[in-house]
């Protein structure tokens, strides 16, 4: 309300917390001018966080980096990573950037060696330091986003949070508890126990069906995204984003429409996400109908994948997910 007044007191060069509002949500302590804010606004924390305090949609990126150790114990800063002038103007990534040079020039340790680190080949996408570090967990501008939270992959943090982790945003045909295993395989740790669900169920089918309108938007993302797309294979997809078609949420409907058309044999796949519902209904249909009476290999007919003994999709299994779905009415406020 007193910015709406006002304007905000910042001026370059001047300390930001001490002239702008950033919610940090692990300070909350700390920044009292924030209560009187969620007394009148008690939902605000979730429209833009995820529950541990990580950064949930677009336009907050600066909060994020604060929450970062490379931040709090090392010298990373915006400039680190984006130029406003020597760079792509749709991401602002400075020149040379979009590698893995924005970490190795402060993990130098790593040069040379990254499959060490990584577990993945050298020239994969499983060696991309981002993929690992910054997946795409936040949403904004009808797409997925990098974290800006630099962080690991953590089973237990996903179960926690519902936060989809780097390792199952690739492999979408894995379950959690593959994760798990591979995770404290290689940390020497002991592997979590995982509900039974993730035991049996994809986590990108989980979150797909059961998940709320933000991790739908999430998982419809990356089922177009062509580094998954390239782990996980995509004809076992189409069933799934054919269900997201119909979805309560437009901006969930234009992901899934997008993804879609991603996979082979639906490039020209006609739908208007803001088209009459029968319109909408009609194309869905459609789509499974189509994909129905394709062939595609059989090492994706799984049951983590909800495909029967017998290779057929098992719409009883589907249902039964789409059942628990959360319906909790959700505003991103990208």
């Amino acid at each position: 309300e007193e910015w709406t007044a006002h304007g905000f007191r910042y001026r370059p060069g001047d300390d930001l917390e001490q002239t702008t509002p950033i919610i940090r949500p692990t300070q909350l302590d700390k920044q009292p001018w924030l209560k009187a804010v969620l007394q009148k606004n008690p939902d605000i924390l979730n429209d833009f966080f995820w529950p541990d305090g990580h950064i949930r949609v677009t336009g907050r990126e600066y909060n994020g980096l604060l929450e970062s150790a490379c931040y709090q114990r090392g010298k990373m800063s915006c400039t680190s990573c984006h130029s406003m002038h020597n760079s792509d103007p749709d991401d602002q990534l400075a020149r040379g950037m979009r590698g893995n040079r924005a970490c190795l020039q402060c993990h130098d340790e790593m040069v040379g060696n990254i499959t060490q680190h990584t577990h993945h080949a050298a020239d994969s996408v499983g060696s991309n330091c981002t993929n690992c570090h910054m997946p795409h967990t936040s949403y904004g501008l009808l797409k997925a986003i990098r974290g800006h939270t630099i962080e690991t992959p953590d089973v237990a943090t996903t179960l926690e949070t519902g936060r989809p982790n780097a390792c199952n945003l690739c492999h979408l045909d894995k379950t959690l508890d593959w994760t798990a295993k591979q995770l404290a395989k290689r940390s020497g740790q002991a592997k979590p126990t995982v509900p039974e669900e993730h035991r049996t169920t994809a986590a990108s089918v989980l979150w797909l069906l059961k998940g709320d309108a933000g991790q739908r938007a999430l998982a419809a993302w990356h089922m177009g995204w062509q580094p998954a797309q390239g782990v996980s294979g995509s004809p076992w997809m189409v069933p799934f984003l054919g269900e997201l078609l119909g979805d309560q949420y437009d901006a969930v409907r234009f992901l899934a429409a997008q993804s879609l058309r991603s996979v082979p044999g639906f490039e020209e796949f006609d739908y208007d996400f803001v088209g009459p519902v029968d319109d909408r209904i009609d194309a869905a249909v459609g789509a499974i109908q189509k994909w129905s009476t394709s062939s595609f290999p059989d090492r994706y007919r799984l049951p983590r994948l909800l495909f029967n003994t017998n290779g057929a999709l098992d719409i009883t299994a589907m249902r039964d997910l789409f059942d628990e779905r959360d319906t909790t009415a959700l505003f991103l406020r990208e």
